[in-house]
């Protein structure tokens, strides 16, 4: 009777082992257990693809254009002259305002540029676009002159923005100087709203820093132009860093300030 048990026991083992194998091994199955390594590899590479594959479109451009002393320069012609991508609807040529601002209408990719004044070649750049928040320059050629294209912002082609910028300032960005300034003169687009009264300590040091520090005070507006008070400079040779953040600065029109920052040279002399 043992020995009955014992083969059933057995014989049934053999049958569920035979069956497992059979749906291990049975194509549909296996196709649900184990995936082809091919058609896997496949799947992940179409993803990629897909990824790598955004089509180019189109999209609205500001910058600015500044020379070797980060004054902004207006009436310069921008003219394309290659893309990588051609639309429908993009603009060939633009010109900057009073504040060196262009705004043109771009694709994505990279863009060349000539840029000129007066019939007379000054320079080439190249932008590249890779979305609203990634524009940058990629290349400057014969720019003898120092300029700087700088300040990108995409924007709504419905709606063009307005800036409030810093046209140029005393002393001027990337000067050395032999004399130290008992002021720092800043001039603007536009007239630039008052301190609040009583509060000038506060509003200088939240919108004007400078590093290494010094002594900055009596905050005046004259027109369109800011002067404040310094003193405490070096007695040895020093670069220094002036920030401008947006601050609280802002235009009577109530447009903040586009940060800038200027930096010079005060040569030992400055010092007391």
């Amino acid at each position: 009777m043992k020995f009955i048990i014992h083969r059933l026991r057995y014989s049934l083992l053999l049958v569920l082992l035979i069956n497992q194998a059979n749906c291990y091994y049975n194509p549909f199955v296996q196709s649900i257990l184990v995936p082809d390594p091919k058609e896997d590899q496949s799947l992940i590479q179409g993803f990629s693809l897909l990824g790598l594959t955004t089509a180019p479109y189109a999209l609205s451009v500001t910058g600015q254009i500044r020379d070797q002393n980060g004054t902004t320069v207006s009436d310069l012609l921008l003219t394309v002259e290659s893309r990588s991508n051609e639309l429908d609807g993009l603009d060939a040529t633009a010109t900057t305002n009073t504040s060196g601002r262009f705004f043109i209408r771009l694709a994505t990719g990279t863009t060349t540029f000539a840029v000129s004044q007066n019939d007379s070649l000054l320079f080439k750049f190249s932008i590249s676009v890779t979305s609203p928040g990634e524009i940058r320059v990629t290349e400057i050629k014969d720019n003898s002159s120092g300029a700087e294209v700088s300040s990108f912002f995409a924007y709504d082609p419905g709606n063009q923005p307005s800036f409030f910028e810093l046209i140029s300032s005393d002393p001027p960005n990337n000067v050395t100087t032999g004399e130290a300034p008992f002021a720092f003169y800043f001039y603007f687009s536009e007239e630039p709203q008052p301190p609040p009264e009583g509060q000038e300590a506060i509003w200088l040091s939240e919108n004007i820093r400078v590093s290494p520090s010094l002594s900055l005070g009596n905050p005046a507006i004259e027109g369109e132009s800011l002067i404040v008070l310094v003193d405490g400079f070096s007695s040895q040779t020093t670069n220094y860093t002036i920030t401008l953040g947006s601050g609280i600065i802002g235009s009577n029109s109530g447009i903040p300030l586009t940060p800038r920052t200027i930096n010079f040279t005060c040569s030992a002399s400055c010092g007391p």
